[in-house]
Formats: structure tokens, sequence, C-alpha cells
């Protein structure tokens, strides 16, 4: 299984989707054996390990059973998590600082016809082999195709049409304004044979900002203005437990 996510904080703070971070969160747990290792450069290689910061409970409770599925389908609602870097593969030290992009979580900061830089490993062609030693990374500048939402007038999804990265492994890529910030995560993709027929969906900072407010009290920029090391640990010993629970349930029972 391979994912894409984006440094977001000097401190090593990864944002991803929550169906990539799932894998990250069962690792953790010494029943199941799962290893999972952050990777970087081109290729792709495993530099880092990392907890889970911070994964909404709502995903899991609504989105566990997707686990056991070859294309599970969802519309990225409540699809982010909050990785952060404890410590190096191969147990070097860490860098006193990570490269990082920052977040724009405004509200109405982008629009249809506007362009976007795109970031990712796109891994669903590549086989598994090449995957696991010669994934490249893949970027791409296109427009905003259309504003989506998921239950009232804010902007929560960006569409993006016929790119090559709206295949899996893109997961948790970068949506990236004229200005350089952050503005959404790839996601979703639609139905179709090729990249050229599908359709790239992300959610956007401002729905991840607003949702993250809604289950925590806290937004985005306020959890990184805090200690991400005590909140990491809090939340593997208090919430991955449950968390990873639910899936692993949905694992035996297949």
């Amino acid at each position: 299984i391979s994912g894409s996510g984006i440094i977001i904080d000097p401190r090593g703070v990864i944002l991803t989707n929550a169906h990539v971070a799932q894998y990250v969160l069962l690792g953790s747990r010494p029943e199941i054996g799962l290893s999972c290792s952050i990777r970087s450069g081109a290729p792709a290689q495993a530099k880092w390990k990392a907890d889970i910061l911070y994964m909404p409970a709502a995903w899991v409770r609504e989105h566990a059973e997707d686990i056991t599925k070859s294309r599970p389908k969802g519309t990225g609602e409540h699809d982010y998590a909050l990785l952060l870097i404890t410590k190096s593969a191969d147990s070097s030290l860490l860098p006193s600082e990570f490269p990082f992009l920052q977040v724009d979580t405004r509200e109405a900061i982008g629009f249809t016809g506007d362009s976007v830089f795109l970031a990712g490993y796109p891994a669903e062609f590549s086989g598994g082999n090449s995957t696991r030693s010669s994934l490249y990374p893949s970027s791409v500048i296109s427009r905003i195709g259309d504003l989506l939402t998921f239950s009232d007038n804010s902007v929560d999804l960006i569409s993006v049409g016929n790119v090559v990265l709206a295949q899996s492994g893109s997961s948790g890529g970068a949506v990236i304004n004229t200005w350089g910030r952050l503005v959404g995560i790839i996601s979703t993709t639609s139905e179709g044979a090729t990249t050229a027929d599908r359709e790239l969906r992300a959610i956007t900072l401002s729905y991840i900002n607003r949702d993250l407010r809604q289950e925590t009290g806290e937004s985005l920029l306020n959890v990184l203005s805090g200690d991400v090391i005590s909140q990491a640990a809090t939340f593997m010993r208090e919430d991955a437990p449950q968390l990873a629970k639910q899936i692993i349930s949905i694992l035996e029972d297949r």
C-alpha cells in the first residue's frame, strides 16, 4: 500500500488522508505485524517512522469496512489525518527542521479556472515491485474545474480533470495555489480506465480546518502552534487503540 502526504510543519507534521493513515494506525498494533515507513525522494526511499497526531474518529466509524475492498468509494468527507515523524528509519538523528509547505485555511480562496500545482506519488500503474523500489513523484500544473460541497455553500472539494495524478497512490498529495500555499489534498478520483478519463478531487484546507474545529474544538493552526509531540503521544495512548480496534474487528470477521 502506498500513498502520499505533505510535511506542513518544520517539526515533521505530515498532512495526508485518513484512508492512508489507517495503515500507520494498524502498524502501531503489535498483533497486526504491519510495517509502515515514510518515504521521500526520487525514487522514494524509506527515511522515517511516524505516529498518528490526529485522525477523525468519524472517518474510521464510517469507513473501517472499506479496508477489505479493492477499490473503496468515498466522498472525501473526514478523510484527512495528521502524522508526526518520530524517528529515522535507520536510527540516525532527525534533522533539526524539515522543509515544509505552509497551509492556507482561509475560505473562498480558490475559484473555477484558477491555476494549481499538484504533486504526489502515483502508484496505480507502476506495478508492485516498482512501487516498492522505484517510485517517483509526479507533478502537474492544471486548473480548478469545479467547486463542490458536502452539505452547504462552503467549498469542501475542488475537482481537476485529466491529470496523471488521478490514480491510486496520489491520495494525500498536494494542491498548491499560485502563492505557494497548500490549499487542498488529493482524496478521490472518479471511475475511468485511464487518468484521461478520470476527474481528481481534493478536499480543501478550509474544509479540513472547519471539520477539525468541529471535532476537537481546535483549528489546524492551533494544533500546529501547540506541543505536537505531546499531542501525538496522547493520541497514540488514548485514541489510537480504540480506532485500530474498529478496523481490526473488520479484518477478523473476514
